[in-house]
């Protein structure tokens, strides 16, 4: 991990859809396998969703978990599992992960809608399986 801002040339765009709401997942093929990408919100305190103020994550009392799990001929993989940071590179077995925005209306907390909230993430591939 690098908390040095990362070279983001190498990263491809995750197909993170906000609009689609909280928790959500996505299939995606990278090099020669299929990974599962799972995004949670959690939120500490009730109080921090009222007033319908987006949430810039992560804050006191509210963070956003990825779950990435490589399907496998076995049992699924999990090859990451962790609160996100902004800019922070994470690995995740022979992937690369940053975030470097993660901005969630709680109207998007359990429900699709487009209400402003945008995740912008990339993924890249540190070696080939």
């Amino acid at each position: 991990m690098s908390a040095v801002a990362p070279d983001l040339t190498r990263y491809l765009r995750l197909p993170v859809d906000a609009d689609d709401g909280f928790p959500q997942s996505f299939r995606l093929a990278l090099g020669a396998a299929t990974y599962t990408v799972a995004l949670t919100v959690t939120v500490v305190e009730e109080e921090r969703l009222r007033g319908g103020r987006p949430l810039v994550l992560p804050e006191d009392g509210a963070f956003m978990v990825a779950s990435v799990t490589r399907e496998s001929p076995g049992a699924p993989e999990v090859v990451l599992r962790r609160k996100l940071v902004p800019y922070l590179e994470l690995e995740a077995a022979e992937l690369s992960l940053v975030f470097l925005s993660m901005v969630v209306d709680p109207r998007n907390l359990g429900a699709a809608g487009a209400y402003g909230s945008e995740v912008r993430a990339g993924v890249a591939v540190r070696w080939a399986l």
